[in-house]
């Protein structure tokens, strides 16, 4: 009698842009098919994009852009019932989405199946920054689907930072045995090998992310400024795309006037971020909130290079004052500006740190660590009794 092949489980991944989920999530498709599952990533993507690849299926899927609180709220009943249709499709045993929208929308679409959800929430974002009504009315309901879930499809939140864990579990009323910690997306430490500083002055300092207000660029430039009056010689690198559909986007016009600034530049979507901060004497990320774990602070101390952030949830998980780097209030650009002055003019202590920031991601945050965290997570939902 012939044998039958049982069916394998499926996990879908939900996230927006499949280019994101390329550069820094493709590990946990690894992840999920060593733990025993088939794979598939609906995304928005291109045509190319779309043919898939060995192990893996992509789904393209539309998602409403918005461009301010507001519209985001209009756009989640549309992209709910576009994500049941693909629910419908795959019929997966596992939902992963990934950052804090997905996570929303999947929700949703989730309830009455039969699914365990697993949401990742990379930092809370503007959303969670802002203060104006809507803001507030918008973060309930967000508590509330992310509390529905974890409750009815037997949910798991994945946080990237101890201050969003607490928060979740305290704020939120999540059970914390259904919250993990798993930090950032992990650095491919092979790829990122360290690379001497080139010769100064100038001293040049490294930005890695999207135009955004909430990314603190503004502050970066203000502190730029400062130091050039103080006469040291010091650049600003800035390496990041635009992001129109974000509430908290910087606009084109705003980005050219800022270009034109002495000490400047804009070199946009970078590919090889490699190279650009390797030609750099240390990377810094004065954000204003919302983070999960900025990658380019793990990219930056991978390759050995001292950091500077805000002293915001995130930012604290790489930054170890005075041995990693330096944290300072966020959008406060005179504290920034005797950072970046202090670290200047200090070049065996940017050594040091850079030295020491390379070890703690060798110890903490490499890929291995990444993809081991995640297989355990794929692994324990098959073993549950509700996952077919």
């Amino acid at each position: 009698m012939a044998s039958t092949q049982l069916k394998k489980p499926r996990i879908l991944f939900l996230v927006t842009e499949f280019y994101y989920f390329a550069s820094h999530k493709m590990d946990l498709a690894a992840a999920a098919s060593r733990a025993g599952f088939d794979v598939y990533v609906a995304a928005r993507c291109s045509s190319l994009e779309a043919k898939g690849g060995p192990g893996i299926t992509i789904i393209p899927l539309s998602w409403e852009r918005s461009g301010s609180i507001f519209q985001a709220l209009l756009a989640v009943i549309p992209d709910v019932f576009r994500v049941m249709v693909v629910m419908a499709q795959v019929k997966p045993s596992v939902v992963h989405n990934i950052a804090l929208k997905p996570a929303i929308v999947g929700s949703i679409a989730a309830l009455g199946r039969k699914v365990r959800v697993l949401n990742s929430i990379n930092g809370f974002g503007f959303v969670f920054y802002a203060r104006s009504r809507m803001a507030r009315m918008v973060q309930w309901g967000c508590k509330f689907v992310l509390k529905v879930s974890a409750k009815l499809n037997d949910g798991r939140v994945i946080l990237q930072n101890a201050d969003d864990a607490g928060y979740v579990t305290t704020r939120m009323g999540i059970n914390a045995a259904q919250v993990r910690l798993i930090r950032g997306s992990g650095i491919d430490v092979d790829l990122f090998q360290p690379v001497p500083e080139p010769p100064s002055p100038p001293v040049r300092f490294v930005i890695l992310a999207r135009l955004l207000k909430m990314k603190g660029i503004q502050v970066a430039l203000a502190a730029l400024d400062v130091l050039r009056q103080r006469g040291l010689e010091v650049e600003l690198v800035v390496c990041g795309a635009a992001d129109p559909g974000n509430p908290s986007s910087i606009p084109e016009s705003q980005v050219q006037e800022w270009a034109l600034m002495p000490g400047v530049t804009f070199k946009g979507q970078v590919d090889d971020i490699r190279s650009v901060v390797s030609e750099g004497h240390a990377v810094i990320h004065p954000s204003l909130g919302g983070e999960g774990l900025p990658r380019a602070l793990l990219e930056g101390a991978a390759l050995e290079r001292p950091l500077i952030a805000s002293d915001v949830a995130g930012n604290r998980e790489m930054i170890i004052q005075g041995e990693t780097g330096l944290l300072v209030p966020p959008d406060d650009a005179e504290k920034l500006a005797d950072a970046m002055a202090w670290l200047a003019t200090h070049p065996m202590e940017r050594e040091r740190w850079g030295r020491a920031g390379r070890q703690k991601v060798l110890g903490e945050f490499t890929s291995h660590h990444v993809q081991a965290q995640h297989e355990a997570l794929y692994a324990e939902a098959l073993e549950q009794n509700n996952v077919p």
